[in-house]
Order: structure tokens, then C-alpha cells, then sequence
């Protein structure tokens, strides 16, 4: 997902205002990384998605944004998690690092996530937290501020800016619940049965969100600097498509959307950055297909960057049906394309990832205390 948006200009004068600006205006903020591919990274989505797989989960995701821009934004995830049925929980291991242009600024997050689950007849519903610790770093001496430059002969002078640290640590918490279903509709003897939704609603860094004193933390110069909160509305179908089951293959579609604000204040629109994703999904037993479209406020605009999300992927063994003791896989490739705001010498935004789950033994899934009230199993993406 392509959520840093920025109007077209020249490029290095972008990232170099962008850092300096995030260094050292005592009111900015910076922007959380996003993904085209939101599911496949579903703990950074919504912590109450620990665990939703049966047994053991190891998934990872690397994005390339920009690539043309002095390596403008790299990001790499990789998550381990599991699901403890008896007790209703997920437990997961989420790291994450983000790299940001020339300066070499770099963020790692290390977070412990934990999920607890309320089972119903045709639905969960499920709530989450992710705690973890987030460290910065920045190498000053890639980084070139306005008071060094000359209109003609360009760096000058060393800069008034005075480095307070090279290195910043704090901690963070996150919160999420989702509502997950599988239901049927019926017309007559024809209808549409197993249809899997969900809706979810995350909240991101929560201490910034409600104790305004934790603000500060955030800066290489001890400033007051803030982390903005991010809210996230998010959800969607998986619909059998019965009507082509002669074919041989399982066919479904899948229409999803996500919707982003990141600010301060809760849901606080006109002073926050709110960026929308919404498309489809096409399920061919092993393989998918995915196309969506990208904006703010789901409108094109030529002052801000909108994209079309083109992505494919393929499973093995899915939902253990080719053997039920073999691990299943799901990767998926996803390119971005800009239509206005960001040009193509921006280069488009490629993201890579999988997820490989490791099936439960049979005595370790346990038994619900009542065969109405289980778990729903994952499909797919949820």
C-alpha cells in the first residue's frame, strides 16, 4: 500500500525536506509503513489476528517504495505465531524494520502480541494487544540541512542543527478486535452458502493517544515530537463461486478494503493523513489474483498520489487437503502503480511475501466445550 504520499517534485529535495523536517520542526510527526498486501502481514494489520491460523504460522514480507529515490523506503517483517484452541488464545513473535532514504534512517520493532478469542455458533469474535519496544537510529553525517546550502555553490557550511543522540529507544502498544463469520443465504433452493466476513478495527499506538505527556520520545533532538496515532477500519468476504464447481477447482471471490487515519487526535480527519485501499480478490484453489485501487477518500486527485495494486500468488496443499500433516504455503508478489501525484521516475512500489503454517497435531487442538462454539479455521487470507 502506498500511504506516504507526496505531490510530484523533484526527488532528493523531497527526502531531504522530508528528514529534516521530521528532525527538527518541534510539531511533526512521521508516517507508520503500510502494505499493499495488508493480509499477508496480519499482526501489524490487527493484533486480534494472532494466532488465527490452526497450529503453528511463520510469515514474512519485504516491500521495495521508490526504489529511484536514493532508496527512498525499505521494509521487512517477519512474524512466528500460534494458536492455543483449549485456552482461546494466540500468542506471536511480530519484528519489523524500515529503512528511509539516504540518511539511513532506520527503525526496528521487536513486539509481543497476544490474542484472546469469544467463540459463537457462526462467528468469533476476537480482541488483540501488541506490545513491543521500537528503536531509531539515524547517521548524521548523510544528512544535509537548509542552512549548509548556497544557491550556487551548493554545501557550503556545516549546519546549525546540534545532534542530541544517534540512537532513540521507547515502547509501544497496539490494540485490535475483529468479527469474523460464516453464514449462508438462501433464496428459494438456490443461495450462496459458506461465505466467510470479517470487519476488524485497529488502534496504534495508543500511550500518544491518551497520555500526551509520553510525547518526545520520538525525537533525536529531544524535542516535542510525536508518534501520530493510526486508526484502521478493515474488512471483507470470501464468496463461493458454486455455480463454476464442475470445473474441478474451488473458486472464489474476495472484496476487501482498508481504511487508514494517522494523526493526532482520535479520527480527527481534517488534520490527519487518511488514505483508502479497497478491491478484489479472485480464488483459484491454488492461486489468486488481486486488483485494487489505492487514495485518499477513495477519489482521484492530481495533487496526491493515487495507484492501481496489481497482485498474484500462489498455495500448496491448501487448508490441508492434499494431507493434513503437511505444512501449507502462501506467497504472493504485488506491484503498485501510479496514476497521478508521483511519477513513474518515482519507480512503482514491489512487495514480496509468504506465509508457511505448520498444522496442529490432532491431540493438540483440543475440544470445545460445546460443538457449536469452536474457533473458525482460517481460509485464505482470514
Amino acid at each position: 500500500m502506498q500511504s506516504r504520499l507526496l505531490p510530484t517534485c523533484r526527488w532528493k529535495a523531497v527526502l531531504f525536506v522530508v528528514i529534516s523536517f521530521c528532525c527538527l520542526t518541534p510539531k511533526s510527526w512521521s508516517q507508520d509503513p503500510s502494505f499493499s498486501q495488508f493480509y499477508a502481514n496480519r499482526i501489524y494489520l490487527n493484533p486480534a489476528f494472532t494466532g488465527l491460523d490452526r497450529g503453528v504460522a511463520v510469515s514474512g514480507v519485504s516491500r521495495a517504495q521508490w526504489l529511484r529515490v536514493d532508496r527512498a523506503f525499505l521494509t521487512y517483517g517477519l512474524t512466528a505465531e500460534m494458536q492455543i484452541p483449549i485456552v482461546r488464545l494466540g500468542l506471536g513473535l511480530h519484528l519489523m524494520r524500515d529503512e528511509e532514504g539516504i540518511g539511513a534512517l532506520t527503525t526496528q520493532q521487536a513486539g509481543l502480541a497476544l490474542s484472546y478469542t469469544i467463540p459463537g455458533e457462526k462467528n468469533n469474535f476476537h480482541f488483540g494487544f501488541e506490545g513491543r519496544l521500537v528503536q531509531k537510529t539515524i547517521d548524521w553525517n548523510k544528512l544535509v540541512f537548509s542552512d549548509q546550502l548556497d544557491p550556487v555553490f551548493g554545501v557550503v557550511s556545516a549546519s546549525s542543527a546540534v545532534p542530541a543522540t544517534e540512537n532513540i529507544l521507547y515502547g509501544d502498544v497496539d490494540f485490535g478486535m475483529v468479527w469474523r463469520s460464516e453464514t449462508s443465504l438462501r433464496s428459494g433452493r438456490k443461495g450462496l452458502s459458506q461465505i466467510r466476513s470479517h470487519l476488524g478495527f485497529s488502534m496504534n499506538h495508543l500511550p500518544q493517544l491518551f497520555n500526551k505527556s509520553a510525547r518526545g520520545s520520538d525525537s533525536f533532538l529531544n524535542r516535542d515530537v510525536a508518534i501520530a496515532p493510526r486508526t484502521t477500519l478493515h474488512g471483507g468476504l470470501i464468496i463461493p463461486v458454486h455455480f463454476l464447481s464442475g470445473v474441478g477447482e474451488e473458486i472464489a471471490i474476495s472484496p476487501n478494503f482498508k481504511f487508514d487515519v494517522q494523526g493526532y487526535g482520535f479520527l480527527n480527519f481534517p488534520n490527519s493523513l487518511t488514505v483508502g485501499t479497497v478491491g478484489l480478490y479472485t480464488l483459484l484453489d491454488h492461486f489468486h489474483l488481486g486488483l485494487f485501487y489505492q487514495n485518499k477518500y477513495y477519489a482521484p486527485d492530481g495533487t496526491h498520489t493515487d495507484a492501481l495494486i496489481v497482485s498474484v500468488g500462489g498455495q500448496t496443499n491448501p487448508g490441508g487437503r492434499e494431507n493434513p500433516k503437511k505444512p501449507s504455503m502462501i506467497f504472493g508478489l504485488s506491484a503498485d502503480f501510479n496514476n497521478t501525484g508521483l511519477s513513474a521516475a518515482a519507480g512503482s512500489v514491489f512487495e514480496l511475501t509468504f506465509r508457511i503454517v505448520f498444522p496442529a497435531s490432532a491431540g493438540a487442538r483440543g475440544r470445545s466445550r460445546s460443538s457449536s462454539r469452536k474457533i473458525l479455521d482460517c481460509k485464505s487470507f482470514f
